[in-house]
Parts: C-alpha cells; sequence; structure tokens
C-alpha cells in the first residue's frame, strides 16, 4: 500500500513508536470482520429488540408499576439481544492477553464460591418472596430446588450470562467507536459550523474561544501486557456512574413506595450490564493521548474535557443532595436505603471487575489500535 508522506507535527513520539511496534498496521484483523458482522445484525437486531419490549410491556404487568414494568421490559430484551451477540463475540474476539481456558477456569470458581456465599448468607430466605428465590428464578423454572447445589449452579449459570452479555455490549461499542471515533477527532480541525463539529466540541467541552489547528494521538503503546491503570480506571468510573444512577433509584420516594428491595436490586443489576457505554469512551480517549492544539502554550487534552462531562461534581453533588433531602422529608427508611447501596455496591464491584477485565484483556488493543489506524489512514489522504 503506498502511503502519502505526512508531515513530522502530525507523527507525535509515541505514534512514531506505535508505527514501528505495529508494521502490519493496516492488515485486516478479525475485529474488522467481527465489526462488519455487527454493522449487518445489529441495526435489525434493535428494531426487533423494540418491538420485543413493547410485546411484554402491553402482556401483563402484574403488581409493577408501568415505569418499572417498562424497564424490566426493555432491560430484559435488550439483555438477550447482547447474550447472543456475546456468542460470537466471544468466539471471535482476536486478543486474549490471559487465555481464555485461564479466565473460563478463574470465572467458573468464582461464581461458585459466590454461590456458597449467597447460600450461607441468604439460605434462610428461600421462601417466595426471599432474595435467592428471586435471584435464581430460573432455577424453579428449571424444576431443580433451591439447595446450596443448585445455588452454585445458578451462581454460574448468572456468570455465564454476565459474562456473554458483556462481551455482546463491548463487541457493539468497539465496533462503532472504531469506526467513527476518528472522524469525531478530525472535525474539530475544521473550526467551522457544521453539526459534526459543534457536537464534537460539546463533546469534548472545548472552550469557544480556542481556534484548533491540530490534533494529535499520543498513544500507550505497550500491548503486550495487562494495562492495570486502565483497569482501574474503567472500575472505578463504572463503579462510580453507577452509584449515581442507582441514587435516583435508591433516594427516590416514588419508587421507594412501589418497588420491594429483591426488585429494586435486580432492576438496577440489568441496568448496569450497559454501564459501560458510557465510561469506555472517555477511557480510550486518554489511551490514545488524544490532544487538540492551538495558538496557546499547551495542547488542550480532550479526555479531560470528557471526563469533566461525565462527572461533572456539581451535577452529582446537586442531584445526590436533591433526593437526599426528599427522602428526609418523606421520612423514609433510611435503614433500607443503606441496605440498598451496600448490597449494589457489592454487586458492582463483582460485575465491573469483570466488565473492566474483558476489556482490557479482550478489547482494549484492537480497539486502540484500530481508531489509530483510521486516524492515521485519514491523515495521510490529507482529509478531515
Amino acid at each position: 500500500m503506498k502511503h502519502n508522506p505526512l508531515s513530522e507535527h502530525h507523527i507525535t513520539p509515541k505514534l512514531k513508536q506505535w508505527l514501528q511496534l505495529n508494521p502490519r498496521w493496516d492488515a485486516e484483523t478479525r475485529q474488522d470482520k467481527l465489526d462488519r458482522f455487527i454493522f449487518k445484525v445489529f441495526p435489525a437486531a434493535v428494531a426487533v429488540c423494540a418491538v420485543a419490549t413493547i410485546i411484554t410491556f402491553l402482556i401483563d404487568w402484574g403488581d409493577h408499576t408501568p415505569f418499572e414494568h417498562f424497564l424490566y421490559s426493555a432491560c430484559l430484551s435488550y439483555a438477550a439481544l447482547f447474550l447472543l451477540l456475546g456468542l460470537p463475540a466471544l468466539a471471535l474476539s482476536e486478543h486474549h492477553i490471559i487465555k481464555r481456558r485461564f479466565t473460563a477456569a478463574a470465572y467458573v470458581i468464582a461464581a461458585a464460591v459466590l454461590g456458597l456465599i449467597l447460600w450461607f448468607f441468604f439460605r434462610d430466605e428461600t421462601d417466595p418472596e426471599g432474595f435467592i428465590s428471586n435471584l435464581f428464578w430460573f432455577l424453579d423454572t428449571m424444576g431443580l430446588g433451591l439447595d446450596m447445589y443448585s445455588v452454585v449452579l445458578g451462581a454460574v449459570i448468572l456468570m455465564i450470562i454476565f459474562v456473554l452479555v458483556s462481551y455482546g455490549v463491548l463487541t457493539v461499542l468497539v465496533a462503532y467507536f472504531r469506526k467513527n471515533y476518528h472522524r469525531i477527532l478530525l472535525s474539530l480541525e475544521k473550526n467551522d459550523d457544521s453539526r459534526l463539529c459543534r457536537t464534537s466540541r460539546k463533546y469534548f467541552m472545548i472552550p469557544g474561544y480556542i481556534d484548533i489547528s491540530e490534533v494529535t494521538l499520543e498513544p500507550e503503546v505497550e500491548d503486550k501486557v495487562f494495562q492495570k491503570n486502565v483497569f482501574v480506571r474503567i472500575l472505578s468510573y463504572e463503579i462510580i456512574v453507577g452509584l449515581v444512577i442507582a441514587s435516583y433509584l435508591f433516594l427516590n420516594p416514588v419508587f421507594l413506595e412501589t418497588i420491594d428491595y429483591v426488585e429494586m436490586m435486580i432492576l438496577v443489576m440489568l441496568i448496569s450490564l450497559f454501564l459501560s457505554t458510557f465510561v469506555v469512551p472517555v477511557s480510550i480517549v486518554r489511551s490514545l493521548g488524544a490532544a487538540a492544539h492551538s495558538s496557546g502554550n499547551r495542547p488542550y487534552y480532550l479526555w479531560e474535557g470528557m471526563k469533566n462531562k461525565l462527572f461533572h461534581p456539581a451535577f452529582y453533588f446537586g442531584l445526590f443532595l436533591t433526593l437526599m433531602w426528599i427522602s428526609v422529608f418523606l421520612e423514609m427508611d433510611w435503614s433500607r436505603i443503606a441496605a440498598h447501596y451496600i448490597g449494589y455496591f457489592v454487586f458492582m464491584a463483582l460485575l465491573g471487575t469483570m466488565v473492566s477485565f474483558t476489556y482490557v484483556n479482550v478489547y482494549y488493543v484492537p480497539f486502540k489500535n484500530g481508531i489509530i489506524r483510521n486516524f492515521y489512514q485519514r491523515k495521510q489522504n490529507g482529509r478531515k
């Protein structure tokens, strides 16, 4: 493939190092094939799930409120979609720093231990309204009783479901951002009034008085080892965002009065499966080292703007304080609210660990390198 020359301003030292470490940077990979598969099936699958959500919503509300039942319907329909997408994603994913056989064994052991812990803590609550009964309702559907062995089996089944859903969500997220993120970055160089440029500036919270002349990348180049800093970053971001979203349910008097503890926890668990869609796009910009240059003395690092947008302290503090004062005024049960937070924090720590590990171990390197490849090719061709 013949390439046009680039100015040295385009080639930062780390980008030059990345090119040296990846001599076949423009070769097609299995991730590219997986991306094309997602582009073919995902739009139609979303439409099918939307119809399934409406049908499920209209069938039977039971004791649920309309809002609660709609959330259940939507979360279950799209969780099923990503579960199915997780099967080809698991089979076709190309990059595993830690081999699959080791991670599979670790997941099964962790799930079995978790099942034992749940059994010994909640075995007295195996009545139809108990926590274990609600969490492992599918065991009764399978004709299995609620004993220690079936609960351990149920924990392993749930772990497999969560792993496959996380593969499905991350595969779709990576496919669409690999294809389009470089366009978002390079649109900043236009400094025009196009919709993409205006949206990109808002996306990265770039002040209006900055006229950007160049966008460069200083990517992380070590791809052979497990990136612990990326893992910790994704995990902490997921826990923070998860707690904020959960607070809207846990401190909302309407939900506290209409949704019991077990149902609320299951609902929040389903919502939490999709939190990576908020945090991964922020983290990858930091890994890319994307910077916008202008006439100023220092570049504007785009991940800082995204982080401030996602984790704006004033918004989080205002939301939490408002909901807390409403709960105090209405004399809500604070022991129940505390139980919600403790239970969810434990769950979110476990789920976030699994999702963060899957992202860093499987998707991080092809995701980062795919964006760099497309960015570099577009720079070579002189297009923005």
